[in-house]
């Protein structure tokens, strides 16, 4: 879609999350209630369609737009599967399937297909314990499995959301087809989404802590001016930008180059910068909050919790960081400043 017409989307949903995911929503999805209507909402909108083609019942929107809309999710700590609902549509039309309704998931990993069976177990599943769905790439073939044919070990995670273990037994597919995707290109895709969504959590978790330290009153002033704050926060707005810059990065690289493999290089580079500096953005936050930044009634951990969560999801900083230094290693020195200069990897 073009810029207009993205941005009056962004404003939309933007406008529609303020309403609708306040701090009562993410509490009680911790407790294990599923917010059923704002789901309902969430597919009137077709927010869940945004990058699927309209021939196939989709928004017709790019990878792009998606990523900006899960950018913006991030920023409201959306509890929902939207992001991998999402990234599922996707790659169930790509690969020549329809979506149908429902929050769906995504397990990739070490899995096994034969004579349209899957077989395999997946740790750290999001939102297995809600997904209608689990869309699976082995090889060049996609897969979706029903919940009826996977069994689920709910886990909640550290934010509260119902992640799990998902094992297939000779599951059989609801659908299956020639993927456009490879399974480790699967993975960088979703690894592209939740940087995105680190940022949005990110950029919130700034605007969070510079907020409260204007209005904090300490020994007659706000402590917005006391140096050693503006020292902390100095430094949060700089891991934040980081963050921002290596995400929309790779999301730009990713639209442009294309589904089946843009911007490989600048997906594993924003992953590893988003997850490493998650920890220090939230440990900053908390720490020039005080008190008040470590209590469940304020609503910073809605946001940090999702950073440490996410700083694992689709691999972690560790992960990314020693494929980009493998590929390096392989390549040798001569490699190293030609790569970097045109953000990818060495040939």
């Amino acid at each position: 879609m073009d810029k207009e017409t993205r941005d009056m989307l962004l404003e939309t949903a933007g406008r529609f999350f303020t309403e609708r995911c306040d701090r009562a929503v993410v509490n009680n999805v911790e407790k294990g209630e599923w917010p059923a209507d704002l789901w309902k909402e969430i597919e009137e909108m077709g927010l869940p369609l945004i990058a699927v083609p309209e021939d196939k019942g989709g928004v017709g929107g790019t990878l792009a737009d998606m990523l900006a809309l899960l950018r913006l999710a991030g920023e409201h700590a959306v509890p929902v599967p939207l992001a991998e609902t999402a990234l599922a549509n996707l790659l169930i039309a790509a690969a020549g399937g329809e979506p149908k309704p429902g929050p769906a998931t995504l397990a990739l990993g070490n899995l096994k297909l034969s004579g349209g069976r899957l077989t395999g177990k997946i740790l750290r599943v999001p939102f297995a314990g809600v997904a209608e769905r689990f869309v699976c790439v082995v090889d060049k073939t996609l897969v979706v499995v029903g919940k009826g044919a996977a069994k689920v070990e709910a886990t909640p995670s550290h934010a509260g959301e119902p992640y799990g273990s998902v094992t297939f037994d000779n599951a059989t597919a609801e659908f299956s087809g020639a993927s456009a995707v490879s399974a480790e290109r699967a993975f960088e895709l979703a690894a592209v989404m939740r940087a995105m969504q680190m940022a949005g959590a990110a950029d919130r978790v700034l605007a969070t802590a510079v907020e409260y330290s204007k209005q904090r009153v300490q020994f007659g002033k706000p402590i917005s001016t006391f140096q050693a704050i503006q020292h902390m926060l100095a430094e949060l707005a700089s891991c934040v930008a980081a963050t921002i810059a290596s995400a929309e990065a790779a999301s730009r690289d990713a639209d442009e180059g294309g589904l089946a493999d843009g911007g490989a290089f600048s997906i594993a580079a924003a992953k590893s910068q988003c997850s490493d500096f998650a920890h220090r953005i939230s440990a900053i936050a908390h720490q020039s909050m005080g008190a008040m930044g470590f209590t469940h009634e304020h609503v910073l951990h809605h946001y940090t919790r999702r950073l440490w969560v996410w700083r694992r999801d689709f691999g972690s900083e560790s992960f990314w960081g020693e494929k980009i230094g493998a590929a390096y290693a392989k390549a040798g020195p001569d490699a190293l400043w030609p790569s970097l200069s045109a953000s990818r990897y060495p040939a």
